[in-house]
């Protein structure tokens, strides 16, 4: 054993202040993700105050090598760790000279404190510079450390240097970083006995009498845990400014100290029982090859978490209305909410509302029928179908949430007995079911695992034995990458909502009331993170997945994925609208055939294939993404995702695979993850699927043929290098004209996980596959090196149509990156962009989510130029300057739309009018004469 951490963590509470909330963000977001633009660390992170506090007594010297150098390794590999560099620390030695009763011998070997970063190599040779002298007098060390961080007390070592304490510079630059002490010793502590006749000795610190014990070490380890304690519970700078406490955590390190000896138990004082609020470590230095890698472990984690740790201020951004999220049936919108949260659980909502077309523009109305959504695409107060008062603007107010827990102990199932309905009792989550097992639950005694299934099921009688906690009545997850769908059924609608809670809710339409939830037996264990709900950089996704609703035979069915929450998709049949059966799990975990699916991003698409010369009603879906993407930096193979599965759509059995290897349907170079929806083609109007057209991570588009049981790689835009990706599903339109023919592959490019990202310049495509009507005998890729280049100029129509060049692309710019699916209507491709930048003017403990800005384009299909005028003015004459246009909204934008509004028939239904309205959001932003109408499969344009 290297190391262990011998004391639980004691961390303090951090309260809120002004508007803002205190995040604990680490150095690097741990999860990569569009979250980014809703949580946000400073561009340059706060280092934390690390001094550590050293033994340089003669027993430093025992060992071979000595404790004493396996401690200067240690310490030169911490100090020379880039990813600790941004540390700002220094180096406390501590010894006698002469003895016991000797000089005290404390050295300020660092001088002041200072960033590892640019400062190596001195603190390479202050480390070196470290003695083996005399005694350990750990008393006055900690008493020295601590007036070493005090700005009303001057240390001053045993050479004369008076230190300055680094709590010190502007507060609002200063006030967030975290000060901890860490002390090593290899033995007892000594120099401090006033009745020995001791100089140094202690009795009492800042006006307490200190306990004298066993557990002290009686008079030589006196009053070391009250200067600990003090240090941790004192805030040291109450200055204008100083937001929060400035306090010091002390963590001990025994080196070579053996377990249960004194020693031990007088180091692990200093940081139990609420002393120094950090921990005890054990280093064993005799195995020193090993000692040296656990001590410099042992700092690296406690650096680590001192840098994890910093309470940096926080205002939660507005989340604008976004209607690629909402779920429509007849009058009514259900738009899902949510709020970014600095802890595990992040809460949302959801509301129903009305609406409708008015001057071109999606109105939607409250109850009352006043405007929900302002201009700034922002929600203003108001009263949901559900509730009968206003929400006052708070997303958390109102909605389905208030509903939860109003009528008693939920409906809450998962999937522990297969052969059952969910509505089962042995599928009931609740405190009753003994085959929900402590295990399960990932608790230790039986007390707990009901307190957590009260709680999750709102059983009235947690909230009366736990008036100390918060509730779990009133709360719902968060539909963070989710969004609703409608189930329509005789007895009402329902609406079905995955969240974060790691459920799949059924919302009565008419009530919000929840009818049923489901959570996955795998989330069982984790109904204790989400009620203990830490401080957190990233939140528990739960069922973050796209989620599909569709009706086969006599059949109604859903199907959840779990986005960054897992991989797996779950498959229910929901005919029964109070009574789901759950069908089956679709993951590599429960069927080897599955080997291939990633995290479940894609959405399941449902269409009929031509199986055996037999209609057959299918899924089809993306492999998934591959985390291992999150950090890479250039284009390379992803060991799973890089799948498309067709599976039956009444069981979820297994069809089809398209892989590069290992499938039904091979595909050359295919070795990249798809985290996107594919789009399907139905080419000679049979009613079933003929073609899938796909795109992944690496920069792809994949053509798979589905009769013919063929396929291939079409695009690859990273053939020359570079590292694009595709997020995005493809857009298909059909060009047919003097005798040219070809689909026009339509994408943008952008790595949804890193908003942020600048290193890449993404770019918008135009694609040709000229193989229109059958598979070809042998496929073509188009590269790089055959895309006319639009980025500053058109290119010509005839340069375009040459069957020599492959298509265009033109640049975005900066941080730009297209996040939605095109549109095509009347040559012009319509989409979305979103420019992400790091809000300006924060101050080094400000955090918050990322400026921006959002673009809709309209160019034209064959040469790339602006499509028309976003003014309404003269569309002669227009230049790649007029392709865009900005949208006022908050964050990334979504997907554009047409509408076509006319008058209303006998009946009261809209009638398509001779205008089409193009809408991004709520907000027209043009119109044009409806030349055509889109025919069955895409768009056939023929001039």
């Amino acid at each position: 054993m290297l190391f262990t951490k011998q004391t639980p963590q004691f961390k303090h509470q951090l309260p809120s202040f002004c508007s803002a909330l205190i995040l604990s963000l680490s150095a690097q977001i741990s999860v990569a993700d569009d979250i980014e633009i809703y949580l946000q660390e400073p561009p340059d992170p706060v280092p934390p105050n690390v001094l550590f506090v050293l033994d340089e007594s003669g027993s430093m010297s025992s060992g071979s090598p000595s404790r004493r150098n396996q401690l200067v390794d240690a310490m030169t590999g911490v100090v020379n760790n880039p990813d600790l560099a941004n540390t700002n620390a220094a180096l406390l030695g501590y010894t006698t000279r002469w003895g016991n009763n000797g000089t005290l011998y404390m050295r300020a070997h660092s001088g002041e404190f200072k960033l590892f970063d640019g400062n190596e190599s001195s603190f390479t040779s202050q480390v070196s510079s470290l003695q083996t002298i005399s005694y350990t007098p750990t008393v006055k060390a900690m008493e020295a450390a601590v007036d070493w961080f005090r700005r009303d007390r001057t240390f001053t070592d045993y050479f004369g240097n008076s230190m300055t304490s680094p709590i010190d510079g502007d507060p609002e630059d200063n006030w967030c970083r975290p000060n901890h002490i860490v002390l090593l010793s290899d033995g007892a502590p000594n120099s401090n006995s006033p009745t020995s006749g001791q100089a140094y000795g202690l009795t009492s610190y800042e006006g307490t009498n200190c306990v004298r014990n066993s557990t002290s070490r009686w008079q030589n380890g006196r009053c070391a845990k009250e200067i600990a304690r003090w240090a941790y519970t004192t805030d040291l700078e109450e200055g204008t400014g100083w937001h929060e406490t400035q306090n010091i955590t002390t963590h001990t390190i025994g080196f070579d100290t053996s377990t249960g000896s004194s020693t031990e138990i007088f180091l692990q004082s200093l940081v139990g029982d609420n002393a120094g609020g950090g921990n005890y470590y054990q280093v064993d230095s005799n195995a020193p090859a090993d000692s040296v890698t656990g001590l410099s472990n042992v700092l690296t984690s406690i650096i680590v978490d001192a840098q994890e740790s910093i309470p940096y201020a926080y205002t939660a951004p507005v989340i604008p209305f976004n209607p690629d999220n909402a779920a429509i049936s007849g009058d009514r919108i259900y738009i899902p909410l949510f709020v970014p949260s600095t802890t595990t659980f992040w809460k949302g909502n959801l509301k129903s509302y009305s609406f409708a077309v008015s001057d071109g523009n999606i109105v939607i109305l409250d109850e009352l029928g006043s405007s929900v959504v302002n201009e700034a695409y922002e929600f203003t107060g108001s009263q949901d179908y559900w509730n009968d008062s206003s929400d006052g603007g708070e997303t958390l107010e109102g909605g389905a949430a208030s509903h939860t827990g109003s009528h008693g102990i939920r409906n809450l199932y998962t999937n522990l007995n297969g052969s059952a309905p969910l509505s089962d009792s042995t599928n009931r989550v609740i405190f009753s079911n003994t085959a929900i097992t402590n295990a399960m639950m990932g608790v230790a005694t039986d007390e707990e695992r009901v307190d957590l299934l009260n709680w999750i099921t709102w059983d009235p009688t947690w909230t009366i034995n736990n008036t100390d906690e918060e509730p779990h009545t009133g709360v719902m997850g968060a539909p963070i990458h989710t969004q609703p769908a409608v189930v329509n059924y005789a007895a009402g609608d329902v609406v079905l909502l995955p969240t974060s809670e790691g459920v799949l809710t059924a919302i009565d339409a008419d009530t919000g009331a929840e009818l049923w939830a489901f959570m996955p037996v795998d989330f069982l264990s984790e109904i204790n993170t989400i009620k203990t709900n830490n401080p957190s950089t990233t939140p528990f996704y739960g069922l973050d997945g796209p989620l599909t609703v569709y009706e086969v035979g006599s059949s109604k069915m859903a199907i959840v994925g779990m986005r960054r929450g897992g991989k797996k998709y779950f498959l229910l049949d929901v005919t029964n609208r109070d009574a789901p059966v759950f069908v089956r799990e679709i993951a590599a975990a429960s069927d080897v055939n599955f080997s291939g699916l990633a995290q479940t991003w894609s959405k399941p698409l449902f269409v009929n294939i031509n199986v055996g010369g037999t209609a057959t009603p299918v899924l089809i879906f993306g492999g998934g993404y591959d985390t291992d993407q999150d950090t890479a930096t250039s284009r390379s193979a992803d060991d799973e995702g890089n799948f498309i599965f067709i599976v039956n759509a009444t069981d979820g059995s297994l069809l089809r695979t398209v892989s590069n290897s290992g499938a039904d349907i091979t595909v050359s170079n295919m070795t990249n993850s798809i985290p996107s929806d594919v789009m399907t083609i139905d080419i000679d109007g049979d009613a079933m699927v003929d073609r899938i057209y796909a795109s992944d991570v690496g920069g792809r588009i994949i053509r798979v043929d589905v009769d013919s049981m063929s396929g291939a790689v079409i695009a690859d835009v990273n053939s020359s290098g570079g590292f694009r990706r595709f997020f995005n599903t493809p857009q298909a339109g059909y060009y047919s004209k003097g005798g040219v023919q070809f689909v026009s592959i339509l994408i943008g490019s952008g790595n949804r996980t890193d908003p942020l990202d600048g290193s890449t310049t993404d770019r918008f495509y135009m694609i040709k596959d000229r193989a229109v009507w059958n598979p070809p005998t042998s496929y073509t890729t188009v590269t790089q090196s055959m895309l006319l280049n639009a980025t500053n100029t058109p290119p010509t129509r005839s340069d375009v149509l040459n069957p020599a060049n492959g298509g265009w692309y033109f640049d975005l710019s900066n941080t730009e990156k297209s996040y939605s699916k095109a549109i095509l209507y009347n040559y012009a491709v319509i989409f979305t962009t979103f420019s992400a930048t790091r809000a300006d003017d924060l101050g080094d403990c400000e955090a918050r989510g990322s400026a921006g800005t959002a673009r809709v384009y309209a160019v034209d299909m064959i040469d790339a130029n602006a499509k028309f005028n976003w003014n309404g003015g003269s569309e002669d004459n227009l230049t790649v300057n007029d392709r865009s246009d900005t949208l006022n909204m908050l964050g990334i934008p979504p997907s554009p739309m047409l509408v076509f509004p006319g008058d209303l028939d006998d009946q009261g239904g809209q009638i398509l009018g001779n205008k089409v309205h193009l809408l991004v959001g709520i907000e027209k932003k043009r119109d044009w004469d409806d030349y055509f109408l889109p025919t069955y499969w895409e768009e056939v344009i023929d001039d």
